[in-house]
């Protein structure tokens, strides 16, 4: 029985010691300083996945090429550019995409996540997208 209470204060006592990291969720060390590179990094593996800039050219080609994923395409950069818009798909039509248009879409979810991103070249898209498709101009 005495095992199991000092197993037991073992435990407790484990549980009950915090550190830097237990207490904030991140791993914190006062005395390391880091880059700017080792940031953007870090928080690129915690995303699980790197942000690749949005390749325009190509996703103005398969918005005019036209059909379901150009549709898709252009919804959703006119969704990812205009905040206030609603993309009128389900996600799970992401299925019907090849691997050209799931990597679009994912770059096109990143638009404002790439160093240097620029508002007036995403208008610019937006103006050419919503030309081929007949949009709000």
């Amino acid at each position: 029985m005495n095992t199991q209470s000092n197993s037991a204060q073992n435990s407790e006592q484990i549980n009950t010691q915090t550190t830097p990291e237990s207490t904030t969720g991140f791993n914190f060390n006062p005395s390391r300083r880091m880059s700017m590179d080792d940031i953007i990094q870090q928080q690129d593996q915690e995303r699980g996945l790197t942000p690749l800039p949005l390749e325009s050219d190509l996703l103005l080609k398969r918005v005019a090429d036209g059909g379901y994923s150009g549709q898709f395409l252009a919804d959703a950069f006119i969704s990812a550019y205009r905040t206030d818009t609603q993309f009128p798909h389900s996600l799970g039509g992401l299925i019907k995409l090849d691997a050209e248009g799931f990597r679009l879409f994912h770059q096109i979810l990143h638009i404002r996540l790439i160093p240097g991103w620029n508002d007036d070249r995403l208008y610019q898209i937006e103006q050419q997208v919503n030309a081929i498709v007949g949009g709000v101009k």
